[in-house]
């Protein structure tokens, strides 16, 4: 009997040892591959879904409220610092809306309202110099889960679900007034990872019509208004982060339906590569995060490690930053 015991805890101590072996092994890999990213400061609240924008060098994060227990956010993101400050809130309960920055503003685009979760088409605009929140003209029609993004004067809406979701509404800063493009998009998409380099906007994965997950990257180039594409991305994504960077386009993150899965992925596709590379993943999976990019980084903020019901209750405060 003694024998027994004494074999019995000789063999938990070898599987023990043999665990500790792997788990640093493990450790030492995650470090390895994710060594090109790391951590920056936590914000106050982890949100499931947020938007983000970067102006002058500092990134603006941005999340809605549900009415379910979620507060409104917003904070702005000093990356030297390495520091965050309040900023005032988001004046109505939305979730779902768009965010972009552009000529010193910020304009967050439709959404659903909390309560009665309808979709609305109502705009509004927070001027960072002077740091207040102004009702601005809606859109054309009523979005959410759509994508925006400002190039020079103007600011362009794509996709979403609500009305012709097809069509690429177009806001003048300066005047003031909203008009609709002629044309189409190439394929009706919901969040979409989206950015903007020069005069082009890249719209990265999102879901179909169908539910299913997009490979497809689709750039509209503002000033044709011509839309072409990028090589596929090797795996389908809704809702990653996207951000060009002196080496390429790097997508980063999302979440598939089949399977029902939420990644870590992280490919780019350098300026004259015709295939997308894998990079060092993110040091956690996650899906509708905030992201911007600042001095040559891509920094992912937030989002949610589940998805579909899980999303709400796998909310994250962390944020990494990626350097080529």
């Amino acid at each position: 009997m003694r024998f027994l015991t004494s074999a019995l805890l000789g063999f938990c101590l070898v599987l023990a040892a043999g665990s500790i072996v792997r788990s640093a092994w493990a450790t030492d890999m995650a470090t390895n591959l994710g060594a090109e990213w790391r951590s920056g400061d936590s914000f106050s609240q982890a949100v499931p879904e947020s938007g983000a924008a970067a102006l002058n060098g500092t990134i603006y994060l941005l999340s809605g409220s549900s009415g379910t227990g979620f507060k409104r956010f917003f904070e702005a993101y000093n990356i030297i610092e390495d520091g965050w400050r309040p900023l005032t809130p988001f004046p109505v309960d939305r979730t779902q809306f768009s965010v972009a920055a552009g000529s010193g503003q910020i304009v967050v685009t439709g959404g659903r309202i909390a309560g009665t979760s309808e979709a609305t088409k109502s705009s509004w605009m927070f001027s960072t110099a002077k740091s207040y929140w102004t009702q601005i003209s809606p859109m054309p029609g009523r979005r959410y889960e759509h994508m925006s993004a400002i190039i020079g004067n103007f600011l362009y809406v794509f996709g979403g679900v609500g009305d012709d979701t097809d069509k690429i509404y177009r806001y003048n800063l300066g005047a003031g007034e909203w008009s609709v493009l002629p044309g189409s998009m190439p394929e009706p998409l919901t969040q979409s990872g989206i950015t903007v380099s020069g005069s082009d906007i890249i719209i990265a994965g999102g879901m179909t019509r169908t539910g299913r997950a997009s490979r497809e990257i689709h750039v509209f180039h503002a000033k044709s208004q011509n839309w072409r594409r990028l090589p596929s991305l090797p795996v389908a994504l809704i809702a990653p982060a996207v951000g060009v960077l002196s080496d390429g386009v790097h997508v980063v993150g999302g979440y598939s339906n089949e399977p029902r899965k939420t990644y870590d992925l992280h490919y780019l596709l350098g300026d004259k590569a015709r295939k997308w590379q894998r990079k060092a993943p993110l040091p956690e999976a996650r899906h509708h995060a905030g992201y911007a990019v600042v001095n040559n980084q891509l920094i992912v903020m937030g989002g949610a490690v589940g998805s579909g019901f899980f999303a709400p209750f796998t909310a994250t405060d962390t944020v990494y930053i990626f350097k080529p």
